[in-house]
């Protein structure tokens, strides 16, 4: 009989994952809070500006996470699907990290040109990106090589923790693999819809208006979610609510 394993095996991949995001959030985003200390001390948001964007990781920790939790799950559990489960996890998980890096890492441009994160319509308006990095290179060099080889490391640590080598070298076994895309993929909805009542709407960039001050509430965000909900915003507005 071949073996098999836990679901605990492949769920400490997406728990990883989520650690990770969740650390690296905060830590830039206590970072971005020193950099706007001023306008953070004068609208006294302290609280609800970590608070807030903790909801706003989770939120996006769910979105990059739910397909490959919920059909990663369901293809591990046999063995001829089983290595199609592993390059979706880990493609997910590892281009989901990048994606978060870079975005974090051009964010303090797009705040300090116009004050806000980026999102899918402030990058399209970037006119001549080639230029516009040219320009960043040349005025910000230290800054940006720092930022990028911070980059570069936390990927490389987040692959090395991630063992792939020893990643589902045997099927789960069907019973935890079930219960792990019924259960992974409800946290998922709830941490993207971000509230219990489904009949409340679901997790927007209004719910960051914790200021009267347009830059503190966007850094309350991240720039992931901003852009990946600003470019879903037409499917969105179409699910109905019964608020």
């Amino acid at each position: 009989m071949k073996s098999t394993l836990p679901a605990t095996h492949f769920f400490r991949q997406f728990l990883l994952f989520a650690l990770t995001v969740i650390f690296l959030m905060t830590v830039v985003r206590a970072a971005y809070g020193l950099w706007q200390f001023p306008k953070l001390a004068d609208t006294e948001a302290f609280i609800p500006f970590f608070l807030q964007g903790l909801r706003f990781d989770l939120a996006l920790t769910g979105l990059i996470c739910i397909i490959p939790l919920v059909l990663g799950s369901l293809l591990a559990m046999t063995g001829a699907t089983r290595a199609l489960a592993k390059f979706l996890v880990t493609t997910f998980l590892c281009l989901g990290l990048l994606m978060i890096l870079m975005l974090e890492l051009i964010t303090p441009w797009f705040v300090d040109t116009q004050g806000l994160r980026p999102d899918i319509h402030l990058l399209g308006g970037v006119e001549n990106p080639v230029e516009s990095v040219k320009g960043v290179a040349n005025d910000h060099l230290i800054p940006l090589i720092v930022g990028s080889v911070l980059c570069v490391l936390v990927l490389i640590a987040f692959w090395a923790r991630l063992e792939v080598p020893r990643f589902l070298r045997y099927r789960i076994s069907v019973p935890g693999a079930l219960v792990m895309s019924i259960i992974g993929g409800a946290l998922c909805v709830l941490a993207i819809w971000s509230n219990i009542d489904p009949n409340k709407t679901a997790l927007s960039p209004g719910d960051a208006l914790i200021s009267t001050d347009s830059t503190v509430n966007d850094l309350a965000m991240n720039s992931t979610y901003k852009t990946l909900y600003s470019l879903l915003q037409p499917l969105i507005e179409k699910i109905p609510n019964g608020s």
